[in-house]
């Protein structure tokens, strides 16, 4: 697995792929969304902080002592 690294509009919750990664339509992918956000959105930040706790192979002790 590799990664890409691209900006974009959500669009009525459509992410366009730009043109020069069209090769991979129709492919599985793994999408991770990172949102430049300042307001203070409570739901939105509990959706997040939530979900990301959910996914086993994102938890590590080790990792995750450098934030307390």
């Amino acid at each position: 697995m590799y990664a890409i690294e691209f900006e974009t509009d959500i669009q009525d919750g459509v992410v366009n792929i730009p043109d020069k990664y069209k090769a991979f339509a129709n492919t599985h992918a793994r999408v991770v969304i990172l949102l430049e956000d300042d307001s203070e959105s409570s739901d939105l930040r509990a959706f997040s902080e939530h979900s990301a706790g959910l996914v086993d192979e994102w938890s590590s002790a080790v990792e995750d002592a450098v934030w307390k």
